[in-house]
């Protein structure tokens, strides 16, 4: 197993994941988990969770943004 890791490209490894679904990609970085062989079951599960309570919270803040701008612009 740790000689799978060694040739692992940055992109499917778990740093190269997280930064990717941070920084570029967001929900779109699913694919990356569930085709990486860096990942297990377990790990699949919970790279997915992590990216998608992400991308509420980035909806949720875009949402709250609109909603000021919104009232801003009605006074």
């Amino acid at each position: 197993m740790a000689e799978e890791k060694q040739g692992l490209s940055w992109y499917h490894t778990p740093v190269g994941i997280a930064l990717l679904a941070v920084f570029v990609l967001g929900p779109l970085a699913l694919p990356l988990v569930w085709r990486s062989p860096a990942f297990g079951p377990r790990g699949r599960a919970i790279g997915s969770v992590l990216i998608l309570l992400y991308t509420a919270l980035l909806c949720w803040q875009v949402w709250v943004a609109v909603q000021m701008v919104l009232e801003e612009m009605q006074r």
